[in-house]
């Protein structure tokens, strides 16, 4: 399932990244990100229990809500949202996710990060960021795509890159996590999580991981391997929307099945019905892997952005 709380840290994959013909100074620094991520990794605790605050910007306005996560180990745990017009409970078992929600789709994206066993490291290099070294890693995926990551070398944690602020990290247990996290799109804050409380172990309330009543089982996990788009087509501009000046952002909730075939459950937003059928004539040419719990293909639901932008 995909998380709400899109910028908490969770465990990447870094040691199959690695190979005996690695430099050695290649290996020390995917050693060093590997150990950063496994101090903030909280979910490798035996139970915790987490609140916060958050605040989204949907559609240029600020929406403040409430998180709350129980967690007693993967086969236990309780996610709660609360926004304003939108709630949301899951409730998860081995192998199975009970999920209710006030509405029908999800109305806002997630964002992941996260190394894959299929991303190719580039190049190492180091940096400052407001005084403190950074070492970096570049990789690219299979389309090509670059990101990267780092360690702070001064605190040992982990540094997600210009998108993302995480501060005010403090000990929980064996591990250390940050109490405000903050994601940015084009230098604006579109979404920030202030955690009031992060206590393990849990103490959880009777009947915390009952399974929701009224709501069938789907299959799933946590925190799920991620899907990977592997193939793509670029979507035509149509004329009646290039003579009447349309442009903007096609906005669909989208299911990714098992065969990694995308298919919109609903169009959140779009610039004109044009756009919208184009959007949509376009995504059947996209094919993902699919999302896995386990090595087992899971179906998730997520939310795609098409822009679409007229030449000056």
């Amino acid at each position: 399932m995909n998380r709400w709380i899109p910028l908490a840290l969770v465990g990447v994959l870094i040691a199959p990244l690695l190979s005996a013909s690695d430099a050695p100074e290649q290996q020390e620094a995917m050693k060093r990100l590997d150990q950063a991520v496994a101090k903030a990794n909280i979910f490798d605790l035996p139970s915790f229990q987490m609140t916060a605050t958050v605040q989204i910007e949907n559609r240029g306005r600020p929406l403040a809500g409430t998180y709350q996560l129980l967690w007693n180990g993967p086969e236990q745990w309780r996610e709660e949202i609360s926004l304003p017009g939108y709630t949301e409970v899951q409730v998860g078992g081995k192998g199975t996710v009970w999920i209710q929600r006030s509405t029908d789709f999800v109305p806002l994206a997630v964002v992941q990060v996260g190394l894959i066993p299929k991303d190719r490291v580039k190049k190492l290099h180091s940096r400052k960021e407001h005084g403190d070294k950074l070492t970096c890693v570049e990789t690219e995926n299979e389309q090509k795509s670059s990101s990267e990551l780092c360690v702070n070398e001064s605190t040992g944690t982990l540094f997600r890159g210009t998108s993302y602020e995480d501060r005010d990290f403090q000990p929980i247990g064996e591990k250390v996590f940050p109490q405000f996290l903050s994601f940015l799109e084009k230098g604006k804050t579109v979404a920030r999580v202030n955690v009031s409380s992060l206590i393990a172990p849990g103490e959880f309330p009777l009947n915390s991981f009952t399974p929701l009543t009224g709501v069938s089982a789907e299959a799933g996990c946590m925190n799920p391997m991620p899907y990977r788009r592997v193939k793509s087509v670029a979507p035509q501009y149509p004329q009646d929307a290039r003579q009447q000046r349309f442009e903007g952002t096609v906005v669909a909730d989208v299911w990714i099945g098992l065969d990694g075939i995308p298919r919109i459950r609903k169009i959140l937003a779009s610039p004109s019905a044009s756009l919208e059928k184009a959007t949509a004539a376009a995504l059947t040419g996209w094919h993902y892997e699919p999302a896995t719990c386990e090595g087992r293909p899971v179906q998730v639901e997520t939310v795609l952005r098409i822009n679409y932008v007229l030449s000056p």
